[in-house]
Order: structure tokens, then C-alpha cells, then sequence
């Protein structure tokens, strides 16, 4: 035995040499499998085949490597009946140890034979057909197929008991104690055997002798075929019995007659009816075979052609998306003509090829006509930039936040980055309380423009409870009448709003800052002192760095 960590042959110690490894238990599984192996030999020796096969099986549960369990359990099962599992048992062990290993010659002994592989191969074929007709309760030809396997391999338990059981459903109970008794004589212990034989004591009072010796009165009788006399020895003499002559009566010769008649009729019912039956099935199953195969067969042509259907229309698709493709970029182009059209056309007012522009799908442009799409959306970007923030201008001061988010997003395309439109989309997004848009449009202006933190660091999420009122310096308030803030106020409203020493006001109607304020209308705009005034009508100076008031 070699340790299962290392390999090395283990000695009588408890520790293996090669490695250090304790192997008290790994001797102790061998030593239990080695017990199994004893025991199941023991019952083998006195017929307890059943008995043995449990005790090797365990002892190969312990110990897979166990040679000699191994082969004996292939033993067992070959004196069973059970060819095939014999054999797999010695391929099993013969892969495992190929040394001095008499599986080897079991195998060479039953491979030798190839009439006795044959004749293994018939015995399992008519064995599974019987079961077949057994499950069709076809009880006359199981009998008949039972009987063959026997006669071929008279060693099978499961051959045994299958015919005994069929004799009992018969109630035939002689004939089931005689196959059981053989069977016992194979296997002494065999579970399935010894509840037969209880059933047929139960059904007929009589129990059963299962004496190993079979002893007889008499030893082998002899019988010559040619004389018919029976000739047999007891004790010293030789008894020579004579052939007994009797004429038969015209009663016996008419039942002879009528059992010859009923015995022919069971030939033909039970031989050649079958028979018959069996040819006119396989030919019905064969037409059935043959018809299914047409059937298959027509439906993979079917499934061919709509596998080409599939191709087709695929290949239909692909062409259809391309044309669609090609049409959209010539759509494109056309537009692009149109938008320069325009803009050759009236220089002086771009609005029309702004929008144009706009309209034109960038992604479906390449080469020369990708050129003059950026080179126009490069000349006339100042003015798309400033028509879109006087809009937004004009919808914040009116209170139109959703309008001036688009327009201010729109002066951002044309200016990606300006602080101005940055600043206002910031707060635009505040007043319609998208806090999240809003702090990553003011995070974004803090990275470019690190001087507008501190100026928008107490609108963002978490540094600031938006929409409060705070009293006293830099308070705010919103309100929908006049706004006034003293000392660096800021105060959005709908009214009219004044800002005193650097305030800020934003109204609808006139606005107006004092020292550095700023006023954002949608009318009459004034600033004193470096003040801004985005309107309506016009454009926003950024020079003295004031912005738009907002609402919290």
C-alpha cells in the first residue's frame, strides 16, 4: 500500500517515510477493507454469494485499490450469472494494477472463447426480451425465451427467479420450487430466492429442502436407449429393471391422438403465430419508419428553404438600410447646400442659416462637406451665440426658466464653456429645483473659473439650505413686488428692483444699480458706475463683472 500524499510504499510504522505523514487511519481503512475482503471470501466458500458481494463491495468502498476484493467480486458475480459485471470489475482492476494481476487471465479466458462471448451477448439480448414481454404480458413467450437463457447460461439468478415468478402467477408451484432450488443452489442466500420459496411453502403446506448434498437412495441410473432397460446399483448388486410392455387400448390411442392434435395446435399458436405476428409488425413498423424518414426528410427541405427565405431577407434588409443610409446623407448634403445658400446669399442676416444648420444631421457628413459644415458653424457661432443668450436673457428676467435652460444649453453649443452662459444655466436650473443638473453646471464654472466659487459654493447641494431667507448682511430675498437690499443684497422679483452700495436687482420693468449694481430688464435698462444690463434688445457687456439675480 503506497501513501496517498506522496506515493511512498508505507512501512510498519504510522508515519510515512517519504513525506511525515500520519497514515494510522489510512492502515486502519486498509485493514477494515482486508476484514470485508476475509469475510466476504468466507461467505463465498459456503455459497453465500449474496452475502459475499455486500462484503466486497463495502470493502471496495474502503479501499478501491484492493486488488484481490476487486477480483473476487468479479468471481462472484461470473458464478451469478452476471458476465458483464464481472468483467467490468477486472477491466477496473486490471487498469489499476497490470503486476501479477489474475484478471488478466480471467479476461484472456473469456475473450479466448469468442463462442462464449457470443453466446453472453444472446443470453443478455433474449434475457432483456423476456423482461420485454413480461411488461407486455406476453407470459408464454417469456417462458420460452427464459428457458433458452437458461439452457445457454445455467448460472443466472435473475433468469431463475423471473421464470419462478412466472410459474407462480401460474400457480404452477412445483415447477417454481424446482427452479428455485437450483437457484439456491447457486446462491444459498440469495433474498429474492428464499421470499420465492416462502410463497410456493405458503401456497402449498410443504416445505422445501434446500440439503446441499442432495443425497439419493440410489446412485446414477443408467438407461440404454437401444433395449430401454434402466439399469442402477444398490449397495454392491447391480439391478438391471426391464422394459415394461403393455398394448394400448383404442381409449388411449384416441387420447394420444387428441393430445397429439392439441399439442401440435400449441406449436402453431404459441410458435408460429407469434412468429407471424412479429413479421407483420416489423413490416408495419417499417412502412411507419420509412414514412416518418419522407416526412423528415421533406421537412429539412422546407426548413433549407426558409433558412434561404431568412438569407434573402436579410440581405433585403442590409440593402434597404443602406439606400436609407445613402439617402440621408444626400438629405444632409442637400441641406448643407441649402444653409450655404443662405448664408452667401444674405450675409448680414444669418439667422436662417443658423437654423438650417441646426437641422443638419453632423454624423451623416464626411470629407469636403464635413469641412464646410464646421467651417460655417465656426463663422457664424458669435452670432448663434448671442441670438441665444439675449433669448435666455429675456426668459429668465420673465421667469420662462425652462426656455432659458434650452437657450442658454444652445449658447453653450455655440461657446462651449463661456462663464456667462455657465453661470445663468446654473441658476436657471436652481430656480426649477433640478438641484442635481444645477450642481454640475456650477462645478463644472468653479473648475473654469475658480473665482465664481465663493459666489456660487452656497447654491450647491449640502452647502447650502436653498430657497431661505437670511436677514442682515448679504441677505436675500424673493418676492413678487419691489425688491430693495442694503449692503451687498441680492434680490430677484417680478417688479422693480434697486440695489445701494453694490447691490443687484433683476425685474421686469426698469431696474437700476447705484455703485457698481446691475439691472437686467426686459425694457428700458440703466446702469450708473460700471453697471450690466442683459435685455431683450440687446447684447451683454461682461466688463464689470456682475450677473443676473435668480430665484432660490
Amino acid at each position: 500500500m503506497n501513501c496517498i500524499f506522496c506515493g511512498t510504499p508505507l512501512s510498519e510504522h504510522d508515519y510515512c517515510k517519504g513525506c511525515g505523514a500520519d497514515t494510522t487511519l489510512l492502515k486502519r481503512i486498509a485493514r477494515i477493507s482486508n476484514l470485508l475482503y476475509n469475510q466476504g471470501l468466507e461467505k463465498a466458500m459456503v455459497r453465500d454469494l449474496s452475502g459475499a458481494i455486500v462484503c466486497l463491495k463495502r470493502s471496495l468502498k474502503f479501499n478501491k485499490d484492493n486488488i484481490d476484493a476487486r477480483n473476487l467480486l468479479g468471481l462472484v458475480y461470473y458464478e451469478t450469472g452476471e458476465v458483464v459485471s464481472a468483467l467490468s470489475e477486472w477491466v477496473i482492476s486490471k487498469n489499476k494494477s497490470t503486476q501479477n494481476n489474475l484478471a488478466d487471465v480471467y479476461i484472456d479466458k473469456l475473450q479466448s472463447n469468442k463462442n462464449k462471448l457470443d453466446l453472453i451477448n444472446q443470453t443478455i439480448k433474449k434475457y432483456n426480451q423476456a423482461l420485454l414481454y413480461c411488461r407486455q404480458d406476453n407470459e408464454d413467450m417469456a417462458v420460452i425465451q427464459l428457458k433458452k437463457v437458461l439452457n445457454q447460461n445455467p448460472q443466472l439468478i435473475k433468469a431463475y427467479n423471473l421464470l419462478a415468478l412466472l410459474h407462480l402467477k401460474r400457480q404452477e408451484y412445483e415447477k417454481a420450487r424446482k427452479l428455485l432450488k437450483r437457484a439456491a443452489y447457486i446462491d444459498a442466500t440469495n433474498t429474492t430466492t428464499l421470499r420465492y420459496l416462502q410463497e410456493v411453502e405458503a401456497a402449498t403446506g410443504i416445505s422445501t429442502s434446500l440439503d446441499m448434498k442432495r443425497k439419493k437412495k440410489y446412485a446414477k441410473e443408467k438407461v440404454n436407449k437401444l433395449t430401454g432397460t434402466t439399469t442402477y446399483m444398490s449397495g454392491n448388486e447391480m439391478i438391471i429393471q426391464p422394459t415394461t410392455f403393455r398394448d394400448s387400448s383404442a381409449v388411449a390411442t384416441f387420447i394420444n391422438i387428441f393430445l397429439g392434435v392439441l399439442l401440435g395446435g400449441a406449436v402453431v399458436w404459441f410458435l408460429v403465430v407469434p412468429g407471424t405476428r412479429q413479421s407483420i409488425n416489423a413490416s408495419a413498423n417499417k412502412q411507419v419508419t420509412d414514412a416518418n424518414s419522407k416526412m423528415a426528410s421533406e421537412a429539412s427541405k422546407v426548413q433549407g428553404l426558409e433558412d434561404e427565405i431568412s438569407d434573402y431577407q436579410a440581405k433585403v434588409d442590409a440593402a434597404n438600410q443602406t439606400m436609407e443610409e445613402a439617402n440621408a446623407k444626400a438629405e444632409s448634403y442637400e441641406e448643407l447646400l441649402a444653409a450655404a445658400d443662405l448664408y452667401i446669399s444674405n450675409p448680414n442676416n444669418q439667422a436662417q442659416a443658423a437654423e438650417a444648420l441646426g437641422e443638419i444631421k453632423a454624423e451623416s457628413l464626411s470629407g469636403a462637406a464635413q469641412d464646410l459644415y464646421d467651417h460655417m458653424m465656426e463663422a457664424i457661432s458669435d452670432y448663434v451665440y448671442n441670438d441665444a443668450i439675449n433669448a435666455a436673457n429675456t426668459a429668465y428676467t420673465n421667469k420662462n426658466y425652462q426656455e432659458a435652460i434650452e437657450q442658454y444649453e444652445k449658447a453653450l453649443e455655440a461657446k462651449p464653456g463661456d462663464e456667462w452662459a455657465l453661470l445663468y444655466l446654473g441658476h436657471a436650473y436652481y430656480a426649477v429645483q433640478d438641484t442635481a443638473n444645477a450642481d454640475d453646471v456650477f462645478n463644472e464654472l468653479i473648475q473654469k473659473y475658480p473665482a465664481r466659487e465663493a459666489e456660487v459654493r452656497p447654491y450647491i447641494s449640502g452647502t447650502s439650505s436653498g430657497g431661505t431667507r437670511r436677514s442682515g448682511d448679504d441677505s436675500q430675498d424673493t418676492v413678487g413686488g419691489d425688491n430693495a437690499g442694503d449692503e451687498d443684497s441680492r434680490e430677484p422679483g417680478s417688479g422693480n428692483g434697486v440695489g445701494d452700495e453694490g447691490g443687484q436687482g433683476t425685474g421686469s420693468g426698469n431696474g437700476a444699480g447705484d455703485e457698481g449694481g446691475q439691472g437686467t430688464g426686459s425694457g428700458d435698462n440703466a446702469g450708473d458706475e460700471d453697471s450690466q444690463e442683459p435685455g431683450s434688445s440687446g447684447d451683454i457687456d461682461r466688463t464689470g463683472g456682475g450677473r443676473l439675480g435668480f430665484v432660490e
